[in-house]
C-alpha cells in the first residue's frame, strides 16, 4: 500500500484497520515550503468501513488527507492548476520516496524526497457530494 513507507503509517492502521486508498482521489492543494517540504492535499470519497468512533456524530462524505514529503531532492512540475481527480503513485525508490500525480496532458507533478509523512486524515463534507 502506498502508506507503507510513511512516517505515520500507524493512524493507518489503527483508525482504518489498515485500509486507506488515495485512488480517484482530487488534488486539492500542494505547497512548496521551508528550503525542501511539500504539503499536498487529497480529498477522497472512499472512506473506509472502520472509521474513528469520535467521528460517529460528525456528518461527512469524503476525507481529506495531508501528506508533508521532507527533504526534497527532486522536484518536477507542469501545469495549470488543481482540483482534478487522479490516483497518485506513491513508492521508494533506494532510499527515497516518489511521489507522482498525472491528470494526462494538463498536469504532472512528481517529486522524490528523503521521507513522506501523514500529516492529517481528517472527516470532509463536500456539498458537490450530496
Amino acid at each position: 500500500m502506498w502508506f507503507d513507507f510513511a512516517h505515520g503509517k500507524e493512524k493507518i492502521k489503527y483508525m482504518f484497520n489498515n485500509e486507506l486508498s488515495l485512488d480517484n482521489s482530487e488534488l486539492e492543494s500542494f505547497l512548496f515550503y521551508d528550503i525542501s517540504k511539500i504539503n499536498i492535499c487529497f480529498n477522497t470519497k472512499s472512506i473506509p468501513k472502520k472509521t474513528p468512533d469520535k467521528w460517529r456524530d460528525i456528518e461527512f462524505n469524503g476525507l481529506s488527507i495531508t501528506l508533508t514529503l521532507v527533504g526534497v531532492n527532486k522536484l518536477n512540475l507542469r501545469g495549470e492548476r488543481v482540483g482534478f481527480i487522479c490516483s497518485p503513485v506513491i513508492k521508494r525508490i533506494g532510499n527515497e520516496i516518489m511521489i507522482s500525480i498525472d491528470n494526462g496532458e494538463k498536469y504532472h507533478l512528481s517529486c522524490t524526497a528523503e521521507i513522506i509523512v501523514i500529516d492529517s486524515i481528517e472527516p470532509y463534507l463536500d456539498q458537490r457530494w450530496k
